[in-house]
């Protein structure tokens, strides 16, 4: 069961139930109603972990700016800016990517072409209203 809660400085924290499993050199990040055989889209699920480190590197003030974390990562910062998008996705979203259970359409491309701020937008843009 998924869980949002806000600590006392107002960083919000989202929980999802997920599990590691290792194919031969390789960790997966599965969520727990998926199975292993079912995961599809794990370079998104990768995208948005990133999405939320680098938003608390950025929020702790380890890095001051997109363009200082970018230099720090070594990657162009419209792709880092990209990628910090994907923090504004509704909770129920991330879940169904976690799990497997969002749309084949629901890529990294397509939701980086901007992700409305409301979640219900966000699901009926995305498929999953």
């Amino acid at each position: 069961m998924n869980k949002i809660e806000t600590d006392d400085t107002g960083a919000v924290f989202m929980n999802i139930p997920c599990q590691l499993r290792k194919s031969g050199k390789r960790v997966m990040l599965i969520g727990a109603e998926a199975s292993f055989e079912e995961f599809k889209n794990e370079s998104l699920a990768r995208s948005i972990m990133k999405a939320y480190r680098w938003t608390r590197l950025l929020e702790s003030g380890k890095f001051n700016t997109v363009l200082e974390l970018a230099n720090a990562v070594k990657i162009d910062r419209s792709a880092v800016a990209r990628t910090l998008s994907l923090v504004n996705l509704a909770p129920d979203i991330v879940t169904a990517i976690f799990n497997g259970t969002a749309p084949d359409t629901l890529t990294f491309a397509k939701l980086v072409t901007g992700i409305p701020d409301d979640w219900q937008e966000q699901r009926k843009q995305f498929g999953m209203a």
